[in-house]
């Protein structure tokens, strides 16, 4: 089993498009990705575009590679509606847009699927379900919490097993800060786990979710067979994440569970631009890159 993450926000945008290759098949997951609009009262940087347009591109590289394509809820950072051909002659293995979902991502996913008419090879709704194809099988949770509450809707996990080898992704729960996103993670004991980290946020309830998120991922590491996770998304769009991560780092490091970014896993260095806008703006003036100036290498 091969696993590329192609996008994500230790890699300049927002995403967790990832491609997973087995002996049988090869499988992108939430084949989207997006920049904030907004951040420190600033729009995005042109750095930030740039590297923005290079991981789209990438994603539609590997999406004529991929034989099957996973949606595992409809945010713009998870899917790309617009780009026809990123799906066609796939299999589309979606999220049910009929059930366990806000009134947002059901249009969302209607109006896609009005787009996607003689596009895909096939469709499936997949929430609880599990498929195999050869030897790969996927193993798709119940909806779960997008988070802590139903407020930003809900979303399933999916996990690839390949023989001894497992992937879990676990799409958007931020950190697995509830008792049903934890157990799913429990009950396929993955090798490979592929986590949106907790949201960090200055208030009560972020607070007290943050601190069950990170008591969970303790439990990961501590009643399963993992060895590596990557931890991104959400808690990357924040500068100081590994220190809010310090026990669950020193759990992993008395377990040999290795705990990396998605740049980090493809042998990169981390590239925080979001949480970095404001530095961007200060090092690398938008006036003077369209002078062809620059700081950055």
């Amino acid at each position: 089993m091969k696993i590329t993450p192609l996008a994500a926000e230790s890699m300049g945008s927002r995403s967790m498009a990832v491609f997973v290759e087995t002996l049988d098949c090869k499988i992108l997951m939430d084949p989207g990705v997006s920049i904030s609009p907004n951040r420190y009262g600033l729009a995005p940087h042109p750095f930030e575009k740039w590297c923005f347009q290079k991981q789209r591109e990438r994603i539609q590289l590997f999406a004529r590679l991929a034989d099957i394509l996973v949606i595992t809820h409809y945010h713009s950072s998870h899917f790309m509606p617009d780009f026809k051909e990123l799906y066609r002659d796939k299999v589309l293995l979606l999220k049910n847009p009929n059930q366990k979902i806000d009134i947002r991502q059901r249009n969302l996913a209607f109006t896609f699927l009005k787009r996607m008419r003689g596009i895909p090879k096939e469709i499936y709704y997949v929430d609880d379900k599990t498929l195999s194809f050869g030897n790969t099988q996927i193993v798709f949770s119940l909806p779960v919490f997008h988070g802590f509450s139903e407020n930003r809707g809900f979303l399933i996990q999916a996990t690839v097993h390949e023989n001894d080898q497992t992937f879990l992704f676990s799409s958007d729960i931020q950190g697995s800060c509830r008792k049903e996103q934890l157990e799913y993670i429990l009950s396929q004991n993955p090798l490979f786990l592929y986590l949106d980290g907790p949201v960090i946020q200055k208030s009560p309830v972020a607070e007290e979710t943050l601190k069950k998120s990170l008591a969970n991922i303790i439990k990961i590491i501590e009643k399963t067979t993992v060895t590596t996770i990557i931890i991104d998304h959400h808690m990357l769009r924040e500068l100081h994440w590994k220190h809010r991560m310090e026990p669950v780092l020193a759990v992993a490091n008395r377990h040999h569970v290795q705990i990396q970014t998605a740049a980090e896993f493809r042998g990169e260095e981390d590239q925080l631009l979001e949480a970095r806008r404001k530095e961007l703006y200060a090092s690398d003036p938008p006036q003077n890159l369209e002078n062809g100036q620059t700081g950055q290498s």
